[in-house]
This record gives structure tokens, sequence and C-alpha cells, in this order.
């Protein structure tokens, strides 16, 4: 979903609400197409962008490798700023690159993309060892080799798996 900050400029006290479906998200497995509400407002020099969404995503588990599906929900927020004032802000940036306590997007060709958005706010809520159970076992594979000789650097890793 793509908003157009000269939308935004245009609507009434400068602010846009939305509320979309979306099938696909790049680097993401929807099950379900994803409900994304809000609202693009002009702020400052820039355009905050806030709102909700909800969907199932298709994931592996981490331990035996079978596909599950996951509810994702949560809320998002990011603030965006043209590709000038961009440019400004990263030359602004220190050669540290130090940054600052407000993270800004571009609004590339005057537009914010509001499903990658999404995505790095899901991505971010999603557990990074996602497992279909709690007590999966794990691939079958692992069970047949665990007591034959190893080398001894892998063997503190099956302890910890057990």
């Amino acid at each position: 979903m793509i908003i157009k900050i000269d939308e935004i400029r245009a609507s009434q006290k400068h602010r846009l609400n939305f509320n979309f479906t979306v099938s696909k998200i790049e680097g993401l497995t929807l099950t379900s197409p994803a409900e994304i509400k809000g609202y693009a407002k002009v702020e400052n020099e820039g355009f905050f962008v806030c709102g909700e969404y909800s969907s199932k995503i298709k994931t592996p588990c981490v331990r035996c490798l079978k596909e599950i599906s996951l509810d994702v929900s949560g809320e998002f927020q990011g603030y965006f700023v043209e590709s000038k004032s961009f440019k400004r802000y990263l030359d602004s940036l220190e050669a540290e690159c130090k940054i600052d306590d407000v993270e800004l997007g571009e609004a590339v060709d005057g537009e914010i993309d509001v499903a990658r958005l999404v995505r790095e706010h899901i991505i971010l809520e999603m557990s990074p060892y996602p497992v279909c159970k709690p007590e999966c076992g794990g691939l079958e594979e692992m069970e047949i080799y665990k007591d034959d000789d190893m080398d001894l650097r892998w063997k503190k890793l099956f302890e910890l798996k057990n």
C-alpha cells in the first residue's frame, strides 16, 4: 500500500486515514491477507504514519522445520521526510553513525510504502525462534546421531538442546 504525500497534504487537516488489506508482503508468506488501518499526517517537516496490523504468516519451526502458522498483530509507526530532507538527515549524522532517537524514513518519489513499514514491524515483533509446540523434539536425524562419537565442540550444543 502506497500513500502519496500530496494526498496527505491535500486531505482535511493534513490527516489521511487508511484501511486496506494486502495479500503479499515482501519476504513474508501470508496465509491470510494482512489488514492494515491507521492514519498519516503532516507533522513538522515530515509525515507521521501510525496504525495497526493483523494477519497470519507461515514460517518453519526452528526445531523440526515443519511449516507453522502464526497470528501476527500489533501497532506500527514511522516518521518520513521527502528525499531532499532525508539526504540532509543522512549528511548530518556523525561519522560514527550516531542515530537520533527518531529514525527517519524516506518518502521516495513522494510516496510512503506502508506495507514495507508493516513488514519491518512484523519481523521485529515475531519470535526469532518460532516453534510448532514448546516440547518439539526437533529433527529425528538429530536423535539418531545423538550418542555417536562426535567432535567435542558439537557435543555441548547437543547437551544444550536436550
